[in-house]
Order: structure tokens, then C-alpha cells, then sequence
């Protein structure tokens, strides 16, 4: 922390001295002179000017804290350097103002164009590094060289674009192809250099023909004799194969049998004459008519027929397959298969009922080729479907009735032919249905269950299957009212029905009945009473009175029994808060009844009714009342603190909320509370406290009252007033420290009103040479108004000198003083708000030290050859009373030590022309100050003059080098004759 009196930068200061005021300017760090000019160090440079304190302002082209960088607008690229302004120094590579164009050397042929340093980007059709290399894309084949852009020069024995084309001389004929130079490759027939000599190919193995080769110019060709044609081999002629050998039919069964055979034989094998398949045929007559043809592979030697008819007569046949065709068959051979069971169904089965209890079936016998024997009966399936009951029997008839069956039922039956063998497959299964016939028991699982006061809902499972006799077209459903005896008759098509507007809280007896062709018998009757409702009218005489302003009191009278559709089980009431529309519900078990806890001074409009177990019935006509006023129930809202300062606060609040008011608010009593309670009352919502003190404690609350009376107060607020600066601090002692010459004791007394929570104590002090007009010791009081000493905290002579933590003991010692100086302190203290005006000044003088510097101006000169004179000033810093000054004086030889108790010495009885050293020093009562620097002094040369001087009183002390023994002379004023 500073001393609150420092003066600010480039301020006018004020010393005062009586009734003289002088002035002087102050700068601020960082400018100098009358007018306060900024200062750079190091100066400005290239013409730059110093535009605040080492803040340069550059000429256009220059940069940087002292103007030493040039500016190149555009910069310096790759790599260069700005050296002067809008000057690049360009990098090796690269030149143009702004170094960004590169130099390739040698330079760029052939239309290239140099993009970085020695870096060619050549056209196209050329390459290296200063594109002067012609480029073929698809390159020079077999030695070829590229001269110039996609042009090849060949070797001898190549041309072509890219030298990879052979040249033959002569050329090669007959579709001969140069492969290599002067080498032909040549077509199939032909042979030689250039391709031009014939080979007969028929002269080895008939040129691979079937029949006969013919040689032609280049090639041959295969001819067939007469009645064959070439196949498309070119060579093959086409015969189909022979007729297959050792054909035999075996394992002749009721539907199966089984061919066998032995290849033809091939008088030219190859693939086409090859066998690829044979055809294996039997049919039911020699010629082949109503076939079964098969085919088998080449590598098949036998074949087994399947699925043939039994007792039946085939006749069999077997060919080869080559790629020319079909070959001969081999002459019929016949085997008859073995008898066997029908292989088929009788025909055209069908049945009809002749009433609910028989039906008649009738069918047709199998076709005569699936009899396979003779017929001996008919054996009948019938099966019943509901069930699964089987019946079975035979008929050596083409009809048969079945008797003793279920009405309604559904039966399927098959029927399947017998020869001796065996029973052949049974037909296709049919259907047939007896006639229905009435149901002969009542529906079953009826049950009933309740949607509400006037519905009942029914559910109910049909017959038993077996009782039902037929497909039930509706069910008959009877309703007899108890309380009435009334009977109601429905009929419905499906298995549930709801019976509608019944009576509510009613018994009803329910019975139901299926129908087919014919009524059923009807279901026990079951009991079933309808539901509760809620009533069906509001209760009367309904009433309310006011008891007090919280509570009213409601009456009503009961529902007639017709119209409580049920048991009444109370009563609800409605309670309609109309001021804010709230609605309250009440239940009462009857009337009358009694609410309480209301607002006062609200108004309520209240409804009632009856209730059953399923509900409330319609209300009353509505009934309106307003409550009296009370005191507010509620305390005031938002109650909090608005401004504050040290001296003073200010509340603010809300009104109670509105449904806590119970009335008009007359006002509110705010009570204060400190040490004691005090009851203020405002009329609006805010209050200022005035002549509060500082960094105190105080609880606040506050209550609104209406003409009845006073609410509940708010909860207690703590309001804690701000610091504020503390009351002056009173100095009792100031007082130098013997033996410690640069050490102060302060004593003082804390503030009476510390305002706050003290932070510190400070102390600042100044040297008193300038003495005020008055004593300010004896001020009674001292401020920056009253103190007549003048005005201390303008006075910038005072400084910070300590400061003290707050705590005992209120007794320090300072340090930081100059030895024997008069100093004059004061005393703040500080808190979080600021400091203190300063207390009541208090001077004291610090204790002697030894001096703090040697005498100042030495001047010893030469008076005679006899004689030297020494003269000089006190110390700047005597740090006490000079007591004496101690001259040293030495030549050669001797050494002497003399003290003076004036600023001047004359030393006599020298040697003429003798060289001495002069050193001084300054003592105060504590001890010798530093020596000053020797200086050297020659007395004159020996001479006949004379010279008189005037002694003062001195004390000489003469030492030797060797006898430290002092001697003291004392003269007195005279003249003396020097020689």
C-alpha cells in the first residue's frame, strides 16, 4: 500500500512556505523536458520520429521499433531478403522484383518454360532438362532411334511408325506372312522361302479320308462313294450304324421287362461313325403303333421297362444312334406280361341322403384296361367326419344303403374294385351329409356380465356338437323382469347379444334356446340384477350460511328413492373459489355440513350431489356467498434488501400474495432490529433507515395488516451494513532509539470507530526541515479541513515509511531513517472500504551516527618552503554534530595526525621543497567518518622571503612511523617570522 499524498504524473505540486506558493512540472516516465516530449531509446532511425515513450513512427518503407527494417510492399518470396525499402535480394535460382522468377541455366529449348530454378517444363513431344530430347510415346522397336517427335528412323530390315513392322524381299505368296526380315511363316498346303511350293497331303495315310483323298494346289479333299454324302469333318462319310446283335427280351413280370443287346460293328471308327445312343421301343403291335420309346446312352447294354400294363401282349425293338442318324431295327420280339390286382378305381362313385338317419351310394365299374382280371365284389369305406366312426362293408352290386346314422353329420366313403389276385386302389374320397333334424339339448355356458346401469351383456356357447342335429340359424332369447313380472323375447343370429335400456339396479331372469330346423329346448334361468347408476336428479333445499370469515355451513335435503338409481352414499360438494376460479370438492356422508380454512373476504359459489357407488348425479342450482375480512394470512413477498450503504439501508417488499391479503392492506409494520427492536410503519411497500452504523449486524422483518388485523411477519432477513473508512488513529509516541540511529518507536491507539474489519496500520513520515508555521504536535485534531498546519493529504513530502499488521502490541519500531534527522509521522488505518484520515502528527529526531561521507572541497596549497595550508567543507551527511576533523599528513618519513576544530589548517615548519600527503576525515560523538582521497601538496624552494601568519588555537599530535606516542601543543595567537 502507497501513502494516499504520492502526486501523479505531469501534476503541479504545491510546497507551501508561509504565504509563497511555487510551482514545478513532473513528468511521467518516459518523456523529458519543459513540454514533456516522449523519449526512445535507441533513437529513431531513417527519419522515423519518437511518438511515445520508445515508440517509434516510421517514414513509408521502413518497420520495426527504431525504424532498421525496410518494408518491401510485395514481399520478398523464396527465400529472398528485403534490403532496402521495395528491395529484394534475391536467393541463387531466383530474380524479379520480388524474387519470384526462377532462372534456368542453360535455358529452356524447344518452347519449354522454366517454373523453378534450373527446372524445365518441356512441350510435349520433348524431355530432359533443357527439353533438347525428342519423345516417340510408343518408343523404337529393334534398334530404331527417335529423331524428332513421334518419328522413328529403322534399322535396315524394319519400317513402320514405330520400327516394328519385318520387311521379306521377295515377298512371301500364297497368304505366307513375314514374321521376321526375309523370313516368311507360311499358310497350311504350301512351303519354301517365299511360300510357292505345293504339298500333297493325300500321299500320307489317304489324307486321313474315309473313302478317297484328291490332292489340289495348296490343299486336298475327301470324296464318298456313290450313295454317301461328306460329313461336315470334311473326311467322314456319313453311315449310320447297323442294326444291333444278340437282342434278347428277359424278366418278364406283371409290369416289367427287361431288353438286352450287343453293339454293331464300325467299319470306319471315329467320332461320327461312333455309336452316341440307342432307342429301345415296345409296343402293343408288331408295327410299332402305341410305342414306349426310350433312349439310352452309348455305353448302355440293357434296359428294364417299367410301368407296363399287366396281362398285356408288347412286341420289342432296339436301334444304334451315330452322328449321322438312326440305324436299322431288329425284327419284333414279343413276351405278354402276368395277371394282377385292378390298377384303377371304380368309376362315377357318388351318394345321396335318403333322410337324417340313411344315405345310398352307387358307382361305376373301372375302365376295362385297369381291371387286370375279372371283378368278384366291391368293398365300401364310409367314414363319419364329426367323429371319425368307420364303417365297412362289400357289394357284388354297382348300389348299396346305409342305415342308423346321425342326423346332420357328414360322412366321407371311397369304394375299390377286387379280382382274385387282389383289391385294387380304392376311389377318390367323397362326401355326403345326412338332413338335419331340431336340436336335442339347450345352449351351453351361458354368461352375463354388466356394461352399466341399463346393459347386459350375454355370452353362450352353442349345443353340444351332437345334440345340434344341424347348422343353428339364430337362438331364442327370454327376459323376464322380477319387479314387473314382464317378459321380453329377442332373437339373435351369432353367440352374444346386449340387452339395452333395462332398469337400472333391477333383477332380470335370462334363458336362450338354438334353433335349426326346429326350437330347441331353453337354458335354466339365470338371475341377473342391472348395475348401480348415479342419480337421476340433484338434492333439494340446498342452502349455505356464513359462520365466520373462514367457514360457511351447507344443508340440503334427500332424493327421493325413485331417483337414487342405487345405494346413496354420500354427497359431493363443489366449491368454487371465484375469485380465482379454484374449484375445492367435499365429500359428505349427509347434510348438513360444515367448511372451513376459506379465504376471508373471498366469495364462493357451492353446488351439491347425491352419489352412488358408480358416481355423482347432477348438481343444485349454484349458491354464491361472500366471506368477511380478516388479518392477512400470509406475510409480504420478495422482501429483501434494495440499497445499502455504511450509513444507511433501504427495504422493499411485495404485497402478500392475493389469496392471503383476506381483504383491503391498510399498511405494514417493519421491525428493525439491532440491540433492540424498533417498530416502524410505512404505507407503501419500501422504507429507508437512516443513522445506521457501519460493518453492523442488523435483522429486518416485516408484516402487512388489514382493518382487522396485523399477517404474520416475514422471515427474518440479516443485513450487514458495508465497511467504511475508520475513525483517525491517534499517535502517543514517537521516540528515537538510542544506540540505533536509523530506527524510530511508534506507539498508538486503534481507531475508536474502526468501521469495518482493520486490514493494516500505515505509518508515513517526512523529514522536517521545512518547519510549519504552527506546532501541529499540540493540534487537537488534524483532517484535510481543520488541521491549521495545512493540508496533509496534498502535502507529497510524506511517504510510505512501514506497515503493520492489525494486532497487539500497538507499539513498533520503524526502521528506514537517516541518522540525526528530525522526522514527522502520522498514522492510518485501513479497512476493505479505504484508509483513514490521517491521525495527529508527531516529530522525533534520530540518534547520532558516524558521518556518512568524507569533508567536501579539500584545497591544500603551498604557502612558503616552510609551510602548507589546508581548507575545506563539512561532510553532505554529517549524521550528527561535527566534533572535530582529523587531518593525516605523511611524507616519506614521517606521519603525522592532527586534529582541527575549524575548516582550515596551517601546517609549518617544513622542509623546503618537500613533497606530503594530505587525507581528512569528519567525528561526531559516535566515532570517524570515511577518509577523503590523498592529495599531494610540494612546499616552495628555499628563498629569502619572509611570511607572516596568524595561528590560531590548534592541538598538534605528532606521531612517528615508530612512536604512536601523541604529543599536544597549544599556541596562542601571534605573529611569527618564518624563515
Amino acid at each position: 500500500m502507497l501513502c494516499p499524498f504520492i502526486g501523479q504524473c505531469r501534476s503541479r505540486t504545491r510546497a507551501v512556505y508561509r504565504q509563497t506558493a511555487v510551482y514545478r512540472t513532473v513528468c511521467c516516465s518516459g518523456y523529458t523536458g519543459s513540454r514533456c516530449e516522449a523519449v526512445c531509446s535507441p533513437s529513431c532511425r531513417n527519419g522515423g520520429t519518437c511518438s511515445s515513450p520508445n515508440s517509434c513512427s516510421c517514414q513509408s518503407g521502413w518497420t520495426g521499433s527504431i525504424c532498421t527494417l525496410p518494408v518491401c510492399p510485395f514481399g520478398c518470396a523464396n527465400g529472398g531478403t528485403c534490403t532496402r525499402p521495395r528491395v529484394c535480394s534475391c536467393r541463387s535460382g531466383w530474380t524479379g522484383a520480388t524474387c519470384s522468377q526462377p532462372v534456368c541455366n542453360p535455358s529452356c529449348e524447344n518452347g519449354g518454360t522454366c517454373t523453378s530454378p534450373n527446372t524445365c517444363t518441356c512441350q510435349n513431344g520433348w524431355s530432359g532438362d533443357s527439353c533438347n530430347n525428342a519423345v516417340c510415346p510408343s518408343g523404337c522397336a529393334n534398334g530404331g532411334t527417335c529423331t524428332r517427335p513421334r518419328v522413328c528412323s529403322c534399322q535396315s530390315g524394319w519400317t513402320g511408325a514405330t520400327c516394328s513392322q519385318p520387311v521379306c524381299t521377295p515377298s512371301c505368296e500364297n497368304g505366307g506372312t513375314c514374321t521376321s526380315p526375309n523370313t516368311c511363316t507360311c499358310q497350311n498346303g504350301w512351303s519354301g522361302d517365299s511360300c510357292n511350293n505345293d504339298i500333297n497331303e493325300c500321299a500320307v495315310d489317304n489324307g486321313g479320308c474315309h473313302h478317297t483323298c484328291h490332292n489340289t494346289a495348296g490343299s486336298f479333299e475327301c470324296r464318298c462313294n456313290s450313295g454317301y454324302s461328306l460329313a461336315s469333318d470334311g473326311r467322314t462319310c456319313n453311315e449310320p450304324p447297323a442294326v444291333p446283335r444278340n437282342i434278347v427280351v428277359s424278366n418278364v413280370g406283371k409290369r416289367t421287362a427287361t431288353v438286352s443287346w450287343v453293339p454293331p460293328p464300325n467299319t470306319f471308327p471315329n467320332q461320327l461313325t461312333a455309336v452316341s445312343a440307342y432307342r429301345i421301343c415296345a409296343s402293343q403291335n408288331q408295327f410299332q403303333e402305341g410305342n414306349r420309346v426310350v433312349t439310352a446312352g452309348q455305353q448302355s447294354r440293357m434296359y428294364e421297362f417299367t410301368n407296363l400294363e399287366e396281362y398285356t401282349a408288347y412286341f420289342f425293338h432296339v436301334a444304334a444312334f451315330n452322328s449321322f442318324g438312326e440305324g436299322a431295327s431288329n425284327d419284333p420280339i414279343e413276351a405278354t406280361t402276368l395277371e394282377a390286382a385292378p390298377s384303377a378305381a371304380p368309376l362315377a362313385v357318388q351318394a345321396f341322403p335318403n333322410s337324417s338317419y340313411n344315405i345310398t351310394i352307387l358307382w361305376s365299374p373301372p375302365p376295362e384296361i385297369d381291371r387286370n382280371g375279372v371283378i368278384i365284389y366291391y368293398e365300401i369305406q364310409l367314414t363319419e367326419t364329426e367323429n371319425g366312426t368307420e364303417f365297412q362293408w362289400t357289394s357284388p352290386e354297382l348300389t348299396t344303403t346305409r342305415g342308423s346314422l346321425h342326423p346332420h353329420f357328414h360322412y366321407e366313403f371311397r369304394v375299390a374294385a377286387h379280382t382274385s389276385i387282389g383289391t385294387g386302389p380304392f376311389s377318390a374320397v367323397e362326401t355326403v351329409q345326412t338332413l338335419p333334424a331340431a336340436p336335442t339339448a339347450a345352449p351351453t355356458q351361458l354368461r352375463v356380465s354388466n356394461f352399466d346401469s341399463s346393459t347386459i351383456a350375454l355370452v353362450w356357447e352353442p349345443p353340444p356338437f351332437t345334440d345340434r342335429n344341424g347348422d343353428i340359424v339364430r337362438y331364442h332369447i327370454r327376459v323376464t323382469e322380477q319387479e314387473t313380472q314382464t317378459i321380453f323375447e329377442y332373437s339373435s343370429t351369432s353367440q352374444h347379444y346386449t340387452l339395452t335400456s333395462l332398469h337400472p339396479y333391477y333383477n332380470y331372469v335370462i334363458s336362450i334356446a338354438a334353433e335349426t330346423v326346429g326350437v330347441g329346448p331353453f337354458t335354466t334361468g339365470l338371475l341377473q340384477p342391472t348395475m348401480e347408476s348415479v342419480p337421476s336428479s340433484a338434492p333439494g333445499n340446498f342452502s349455505m350460511a356464513v359462520v365466520n370469515s373462514t367457514s360457511i355451513l351447507l344443508s340440503w335435503s334427500e332424493l327421493p328413492l325413485p331417483e337414487r338409481n342405487g345405494v346413496v352414499q354420500g354427497y359431493t360438494i363443489c366449491l368454487t373459489n371465484v375469485r380465482n376460479g379454484r374449484d375445492t370438492d367435499y365429500s359428505a356422508v349427509s347434510g348438513p355440513y360444515s367448511i372451513v380454512n376459506l379465504h376471508p373476504d373471498f366469495t364462493y359459489r357451492a353446488e351439491v350431489a347425491a352419489v352412488t357407488v358408480v358416481g355423482a348425479g347432477p348438481f343444485s342450482s349454484q349458491i354464491e356467498v361472500r366471506l368477511p375480512e380478516a388479518a392477512p394470512s400470509g406475510p409480504p413477498t420478495h422482501f429483501s434488501v434494495d440499497e445499502l450503504s455504511p450509513r444507511s439501508i433501504t427495504l422493499k417488499w411485495g404485497y402478500p400474495l392475493e389469496e392471503d391479503r383476506n381483504g383491503v392492506i391498510s399498511g405494514f409494520r417493519v421491525r428493525f432490529i439491532s440491540n433492540n427492536f424498533t417498530d416502524l410503519e410505512v404505507e407503501n411497500a419500501t422504507i429507508t433507515i437512516e443513522e445506521v452504523k457501519p460493518f453492523t449486524l442488523y435483522y429486518a422483518e416485516v408484516a402487512a395488516f388489514t382493518m382487522v388485523g396485523i399477517g404474520p411477519y416475514t422471515v427474518r432477513i440479516r443485513v450487514l451494513t458495508p465497511e467504511d473508512v475508520p475513525s483517525p488513529v491517534s499517535t502517543t509516541m514517537l521516540e528515537a532509539i538510542q544506540g540505533s540511529p536509523t530506527q524510530l518507536t511508534v506507539q498508538w491507539r486503534p481507531p475508536e470507530e474502526p468501521n469495518g474489519e482493520l486490514l493494516a496500520y500505515s505509518v508515513c513520515c517526512r523529514e522536517s526541515t521545512q518547519q510549519p508555521l504552527c506546532d501541529c504536535d499540540s493540534a487537537i485534531s488534524v483532517s484535510s479541513t481543520s488541521c491549521p498546519c495545512g493540508d496533509l493529504e496534498q502535502d507529497t513530502s510524506y511517504h510510505l515509511q512501514a506497515m503493520f499488521p492489525v494486532g497487539l502490541p500497538h507499539v513498533k519500531v520503524i526502521g528506514g531513517f537517516s541518522p540525526y534527522t528530525n522526522y514527522t509521522c502520522f498514522m492510518t488505518a485501513n479497512t476493505s472500504a479505504g484508509e483513514s484520515s490521517p491521525g495527529i502528527p508527531h516529530s522525533s529526531t534520530t540518534d547520532e551516527s558516524t558521518p556518512a561521507d568524507e569533508p567536501q572541497d579539500i584545497m591544500v596549497n603551498s604557502l612558503n618552503s616552510t609551510a602548507i595550508l589546508i581548507q575545506w567543507s563539512p561532510p553532505h551527511i554529517p549524521n550528527g554534530i561535527i566534533l572535530f576533523y582529523t587531518i593525516y599528513i605523511n611524507d616519506s618519513i614521517t606521519f603525522n595526525i592532527i586534529a582541527a576544530y575549524q575548516n582550515s589548517f596551517m601546517f609549518g615548519w617544513l622542509s623546503p621543497y618537500q613533497l606530503l600527503n594530505v587525507r581528512l576525515s569528519a567525528s561526531t560523538k559516535v566515532g570517524e567518518g570515511p577518509l577523503t582521497e590523498s592529495q599531494s601538496v610540494t612546499t616552495d624552494e628555499s628563498g629569502t622571503d619572509k611570511v607572516y601568519f596568524d595561528f590560531s588555537t590548534i592541538v598538534i599530535i605528532f606521531t612517528s612511523l615508530t612512536n604512536l606516542m601523541p604529543l599536544q601543543v597549544s599556541c596562542m595567537s601571534h605573529k611569527k617570522s618564518m624563515p
